[in-house]
């Protein structure tokens, strides 16, 4: 059995797909297979990733009825055999030593169920300006990562390798998010809630950005909205399921996503979403103080302005800072 298995979800990436399954076959680690899942696509992507699997037994290319990322990822899960999960879109790219670089960590840290690295994002048109991301947990401690996990993916999706044996069905992808944004927020949390992560220095995972199908590139502050709460309200479920309490920096980080939404829609111009956002970040600002032995000078902040004139303050600030900086 190899050690790795590469799950692909496949969506009309045509335009893409080659250029994915070569960085796979560049790795200077070989043993892997690659399960590419094409679920509903309407271009010539199957076909062309067909032609791989002809030419690669490592490569296999199955179908999915079940539409959706998070389905595919799903189907490909069950039908791999490799100690090790490599998630990879179908229009990002791994460096050819990013499969060895991350073994190197697993073995140095036999304890961890996830091994974890720092991605650059890139675009088609810019491809010489690379952004580098540090994932979420460097440096701090596993609740520190677990309590910003319930508002915000902390990484990449193919920045990491997961021991197959840690995605048992209960924490497989959420499918009933497959039709909205944000499906890793409640995809990571709860593996983050109940595994061991060991972090390296490899930044061979390659995100390609602003591509005609991005999902979660869209501005939309209503498709935002909808699609982070709705991942917040099942990583609610999981919480009190597993009878666990809100930690101070569960309710900071809520309350931060919230915000976050509402300054999209109020520089947006949604009122709808800005006012639902505004509620429940109030929502959790209020639970913060009630669980906080210790509150932040940036919370109390927030408390003492109210939320709709701490956004009305910052948009003003931000507004005046870029007309210096120009």
């Amino acid at each position: 059995m190899p050690t790795i298995s590469i799950i692909t979800p496949l969506y009309n990436k045509a335009a893409y797909i080659s250029e994915t399954i070569n960085s796979v076959l560049s790795q200077t680690y070989l043993d892997w297979e690659m399960l590419i899942i094409d679920n509903g696509s309407t271009d010539n992507g199957a076909a062309i990733a067909k032609e791989f699997e002809l030419k690669d037994k490592r490569i296999n290319l199955l179908t999915s009825e079940r539409k959706g990322p998070g389905a595919a990822r799903n189907y490909g899960i069950k039908f791999s055999q490799g100690t090790w999960i490599q998630f990879l879109d179908a229009d990002d790219l791994l460096e050819s030593d990013h499969l060895e670089k991350q073994l190197e960590v697993a073995n140095k840290n036999l304890e961890a169920d996830i091994i974890c690295g720092w991605w650059q994002e890139f675009q088609d048109e810019n491809k010489p300006v690379i952004n580098l991301k540090k994932p979420t947990g460097i440096g701090q401690t596993i609740q520190d990562l677990r309590d910003s996990s319930i508002a915000f993916a902390p990484w990449a999706v193919h920045a990491v390798l997961i021991k197959r044996t840690a995605i048992s069905p209960e924490y497989y992808w959420p499918e009933e998010l497959d039709q909205l944004l944000g499906e890793d927020i409640t995809f990571w949390y709860k593996l983050v809630s109940k595994c061991q992560v060991a972090y390296g220095e490899n930044r061979g995972a390659l995100y390609r950005i602003h591509t005609p199908e991005c999902r979660n590139q869209n501005l939309n502050p209503e498709r935002w909205f909808k699609g982070v709460h709705n991942a917040i309200k099942l990583n609610q479920q999981y919480l009190e399921s597993h009878q666990q309490f809100y930690t101070s920096g569960q309710c900071e980080n809520l309350m931060r996503v919230y915000l976050d939404i509402a300054f999209l829609s109020t520089s947006k111009h949604s009122v709808s979403v800005q006012n639902q956002a505004i509620y429940l970040a109030s929502k959790w600002l209020d639970q913060y103080f009630d669980v906080s032995n210790s509150p932040k000078p940036s919370m109390i902040l927030r408390n003492l302005l109210g939320l709709k004139n701490f956004i009305k303050i910052k948009l003003l600030f931000d507004f005046f800072n870029v007309k210096v900086t120009k």
